[in-house]
């Protein structure tokens, strides 16, 4: 997977279709697997300092902040460059009626599934394949 634009272009599916956006994530070799893991952790961690953080309503415990910064991501490119260049866009809690997204997660239940084991990070060799 290229990437960011990549990246961005399964977020967009997974808007508009999130069954083929977990087809796509099944079918994923296992390096794309890690690189869609680890580029949206790091998406949603840019969403958690403080002068995103702020602008949260309390309490803001850390699953609170990462809900609302993993959701952010889900929404999209276009939202989530609005909220880097203006933080106090962020919104103060989830939206009612709107849930986290499940796409690391997603990719944790397969990657374990498969390799037996947690997501590996990027500078770690990839597990042996199961026979």
């Amino acid at each position: 997977m290229s990437q960011w634009t990549d990246f961005w272009e399964l977020i967009d599916l997974g808007i508009h279709n999130p069954e083929d956006l977990r087809g796509a994530i099944s079918r994923m070799p296992e390096a794309d697997l890690v690189e869609f893991y680890w580029t949206y952790e790091e998406a949603a961690a840019d969403l958690k300092d403080e002068e995103f953080t702020k602008h949260l309503n309390p309490p803001r415990t850390e699953d609170f902040i990462d809900d609302v910064a993993q959701w952010v991501v889900s929404q999209g490119l276009s939202y989530y460059e609005s909220i880097m260049v203006n933080p106090s866009m962020i919104p103060p809690e989830l939206p009612p009626d709107a849930h986290p997204s499940p796409w690391t997660g997603t990719v944790s239940r397969i990657y374990r599934t498969r390799y037996g084991a947690p997501v590996r990070f990027r500078e770690d060799p990839p597990p042996e394949t199961r026979r």
